[in-house]
């Protein structure tokens, strides 16, 4: 029993800290933030914080593994057939989680720089699902081809989620699904 209450206890201190660096990231730069203002926002002492994080880098690299870990594990079940063949269940799965962690993700993608952070890795995610159903099914072209349609697909799919987010648009995310299926078929099934 004491060990679920110490689970408990620790999650919510999680969340409150992430929830704090999400607050401070969207009033100020994360390289400005710092240790004191995440456990004054979280209403934590600084103790607590060192005790899970080694500092703010630590914070958001582990949040970002996370986010990254739970997106992976929805979008694994992806599994179209030859006969059937649809992005519809993934994108449905991505924007579903992505509609339940709203404001850390659109505050995460926004701070982050080209190349980096919780957006690359996202497209990275993506990709090698694609280019695990690619193999899969042996659609398209193999080979240097192959990897471009896979990486056109995935920037676009993470590109227009992000400008979805940010643009917090009256646009719902069954018709950003519909509109993406349609693009990512063309794309993977056409080549």
């Amino acid at each position: 029993m004491a060990v679920q209450k110490e689970d408990r206890r620790i999650r919510r201190t999680k969340r409150l800290l992430r929830q704090a660096l999400a607050e401070l990231m969207n009033e100020k730069e994360f390289k400005d933030i710092t240790v004191k203002e995440i456990t004054d926002r979280a209403d934590l002492n600084r103790g607590t914080f060192y005790f899970h994080y080694t500092d703010t880098y630590d914070l958001r690299e582990k949040i970002e593994d996370e986010l990254v870990r739970d997106f992976k594990a929805v979008i694994s079940s992806y599994s179209p057939t030859p006969e059937d063949y649809s992005a519809r269940q993934m994108l449905q799965q991505a924007v579903a989680y992505i509609e339940e962690q709203k404001f850390l993700i659109r505050t995460l993608f926004h701070s982050s720089s080209v190349g980096d952070g919780l957006q690359s890795k996202f497209t990275d995610v993506i990709e090698d699902t694609i280019t695990q159903v690619q193999t899969r099914l042996n659609l398209g072209e193999s080979g240097q081809q192959a990897k471009y349609i896979c990486r056109f697909c995935s920037s676009g799919i993470i590109g227009c989620l992000n400008m979805w987010l940010q643009e917090r648009s009256g646009m719902t995310g069954q018709t950003l699904i519909d509109c993406l299926d349609n693009m990512i078929n063309r794309a993977i099934v056409i080549s």
